[in-house]
């Protein structure tokens, strides 16, 4: 969907154009899930959170302002949505309570803005992402998601770590920053503390 059809149809949703909704879900619900996950860190409640958000978004649509980012907005609608998560005691049990209503208080202290961009960041990482060979993006997911150090993404894919750290992956962060800047994103602002990280 391009910038300009986006936003008519942003402009739409406060006259409750249910069309223009449909739209504006299949160009967001990437990025809403990725907001999910930033927000709660658990991969069980993410679809949980993202659904019930969009229903909320759906019911408040004639609230929405143009004025203000829709994803900000959405990002919004959903750290209420994971706050009520939080406290459902159903969802919960012990020890977890106490961790899910102590995460709740850390999401609290994020602004919806930076959650939002954060969102946005990592969809355009996923999309350069996707570009790379399976293997290459393998290696992405181990080292920078996963956190693992040289020796061991090298072992899991069958690689030499001197060929890993002296040429795969220089290839692989030069591809992603050539991607990454293309999407006007800053590459050191997703893995300058993973290129930092002491090898081991």
């Amino acid at each position: 969907m391009s910038e300009s059809v986006e936003q008519a149809d942003l402009s739409a949703l406060s006259s409750g154009d249910e069309r223009a909704f449909e739209r504006v879900y299949a160009s967001f619900h990437v990025r809403v899930r990725l907001v999910a996950f930033r927000v709660s860190h658990r991969n069980d409640w993410i679809d949980d959170l993202a659904n019930e958000t969009w229903c909320r978004a759906f019911n408040q649509r004639k609230n929405y302002g143009s004025d203000t980012p829709f994803l900000v907005w959405m990002a919004g609608i959903l750290r209420n949505v994971y706050r009520e998560f939080c406290r459902d005691s159903r969802r919960t049990i012990g020890d977890a309570t106490r961790a899910a209503a102590e995460a709740a208080g850390k999401t609290d202290q994020i602004s919806p803005e930076l959650v939002a961009h954060e969102a946005e960041v990592l969809d355009a990482l996923n999309g350069c992402v996707a570009l790379l060979g399976a293997q290459e993006a393998r290696i992405v997911q181990l080292r920078y998601f996963q956190g693992l150090t040289l020796r061991l993404v090298a072992e899991e894919v069958k690689i030499p770590e001197a060929t890993l750290r002296e040429k795969t992956l220089v290839k692989i962060t030069n591809q992603l920053r050539r991607c990454l800047e293309r999407k006007k994103i800053d590459f050191s602002e997703i893995f300058s503390a993973q290129e930092a990280r002491e090898i081991q």
